[in-house]
């Protein structure tokens, strides 16, 4: 992807703050309620840890109908500390703020940029260290928080995103699609210089992808809880959560094929150590409508049958036709060998009709997969839906050679 120019205003603004050490960018977009107390805590964490480094802030906003901008126009810094504030340039989606600020960075020459949404209720001046001190210390290219999440909280990431990614590409980051990241230079402009920038939803996915396959140091940091806004939008999965399965399923395929030669050709190992019970806080619980997933499935396999029949071989239609009955039938290595011809097949198509129509057929078999999961956790606590993930991570990278096989 070629260069994205800065407006003439926006550099005359980042030349006063040119060079930085560290860049924290906070997302925004309808986020009036929230984006004067991130931009708070994001203020106190900076002046609090990094006192002796050169600092700032800078907000993006995407196309948003309240008072988002007014409100980041209303924030304060402390004197040490740059303020930047910018609409997104180049597009709609959160991609498109992220590359603004990626840009951003770029142009301070910073050493550390830290990325966090506008919409965070649970954010702490701590977190900021979190996230910037592997980078900041040379431990770490990429740092991306481990939140502690309900059961039922990351519909994409439990059995989508992390099982592929950590089968695909070697790498335990248990949330890949977390929303907020430390980047390294060297990592935000390999970033920047990618063909496959993408300018929505698909963009966290991307930067740990990327990330894992260049061989970037890549590390877990701030482990506690998060509250954000959009959480409240699971009951609708049609209005959030659908257009982003779409973005992230596809740049994740998208980039399967990019770096096929990476990945089918790195040393067979699995991640041996067991992952063991902790004392977890109690996370926010999420509500699902069961029925209402079940229901999404079983329409959308009849709607989308003859597609879904294209893309996967006779033994695994015949399992998949007993889910209609038995759901549970849906497990983790029906799923795991789902995905991953799905993956193949989407490595051969050049029509983005043809992608769209792959991620439709998969997009009622996902529903399908989390509501066989939620009804196997529905009595568990935190770590016992914990466990149920980690065998599913298991079975996908028992599966691999299954994908190198078929890809």
């Amino acid at each position: 992807m070629g260069e994205l120019a800065l407006p003439k205003e926006l550099i005359e603004k980042c030349e006063k703050f040119k060079p930085t050490d560290i860049l924290v960018g906070v997302l925004c977009k309808n986020v009036e309620t929230t984006v004067l107390h991130v931009l708070n805590v994001v203020n106190e964490g900076l002046y609090s840890f990094f006192p002796e480094y050169r600092k700032c802030i800078a907000v993006s906003i995407g196309p948003s109908d309240d008072r988002t901008m007014e409100m980041a126009e209303l924030f304060q810094t402390y004197n040490s500390i740059g303020k930047i504030i910018t609409q997104d340039i180049g597009g709609r989606g959160k991609g498109a703020g992220i590359r603004t600020i990626m840009e951003i960075a770029r142009y301070l020459e910073a050493d550390v940029l830290v990325l966090v949404d506008g919409d965070l209720l649970s954010i702490r001046p701590k977190w900021i260290e979190s996230i910037a001190g592997p980078i900041i210390y040379g431990r770490a290219d990429l740092t991306v928080p481990f939140y502690i999440r309900h059961k039922y909280d990351g519909v994409i990431t439990n059995v989508l995103a992390y099982p592929f990614t950590r089968a695909v590409y070697g790498v335990d980051i248990r949330q890949p699609i977390a929303g907020e990241f430390g980047l390294s230079r060297e990592l935000y402009e390999k970033l920047l210089d990618h063909p496959l920038f993408p300018l929505d939803f698909g963009i966290d996915i991307f930067i740990v992808t990327v990330a894992a396959a260049e061989g970037m140091m890549v590390k877990e940091s701030l482990f506690t809880q998060k509250i954000h806004e959009s959480t409240t939008r699971y009951l609708e999965p049609e209005k959030l959560l659908i257009p982003m399965f779409r973005q992230v399923t596809g740049k994740m395929f998208d980039l399967a094929k990019y770096y096929e030669k990476v990945w089918k050709s790195r040393s067979r190992f699995y991640l041996q150590r067991a992952y063991r019970a902790g004392l977890t806080q109690k996370p926010i619980p999420v509500r699902i409508d069961l029925d209402n997933l079940i229901k999404m499935f079983r329409e959308g396999y009849k709607e989308m049958r003859k597609i879904i029949h294209m893309y996967l071989p006779e033994d695994l239609e015949k399992r998949l036709e007993k889910t209609q009955k038995d759901i549970k039938l849906l497990d983790a290595d029906l799923w795991s060998k789902i995905v991953y011809n799905f993956a193949a097949s989407y490595k051969l198509l050049t029509r983005d009709t043809d992608k769209f129509l792959l991620l439709e057929g998969l997009k009622p078999l996902w529903l399908g997969r989390f509501a066989s999961y939620a009804i196997e956790v529905k009595d568990m606590d935190v770590n016992e839906a914990e466990m149920v993930i980690q065998e599913q991570a298991r079975v996908f990278e028992k599966n691999f050679d299954y994908l190198v096989s078929i890809y």
